[in-house]
């Protein structure tokens, strides 16, 4: 490589979304400006590796919100705006949310806890 060529970015190949929207039904006002809609951004391992060291620095009971929400320019949405979501916009974006977050952040699948034989279990305590 020339001294004068800078190192191209690496960048994803192949069609798969990595971003998508919600527009959401109640608009929120913060910091000056209308946040109308939120994207939903997968994270490469570096962003989850800084989200992981800035869990490390906060208290135990700290809400936090993962770094996947994203306004049209790519910054991340303020967590007071998440907190201030209406309950519908916020639940429509929990739905959409796991075809973003990379797998080590999804609960455990349906099914996935309880019997593994697909017997029930007994009572437990005796009548």
């Amino acid at each position: 490589m020339d001294s004068d060529q800078t190192p191209q970015k690496p960048r994803f190949a192949g069609s798969r979304a990595r971003v998508g929207s919600h527009t959401l039904d109640w608009p929120v006002e913060y910091g000056g400006r209308t946040y109308t809609e939120i994207h939903l951004a997968r994270l490469t391992a570096s962003d989850v590796a800084a989200f992981q060291a800035s869990l490390a620095k906060l208290a135990p009971d700290a809400i936090v919100h993962c770094p996947i929400y994203r306004d049209a320019d790519g910054a991340l949405i303020p967590d007071a705006v998440m907190d201030a979501l209406d309950d519908d916009d916020a639940f429509e974006l929990e739905k959409k949310v796991a075809d973003f977050l990379p797998r080590r952040f999804r609960g455990a699948p349906d099914g996935v806890s309880g019997p593994q034989t697909g017997a029930t279990t007994e009572p437990s305590s005796e009548k």
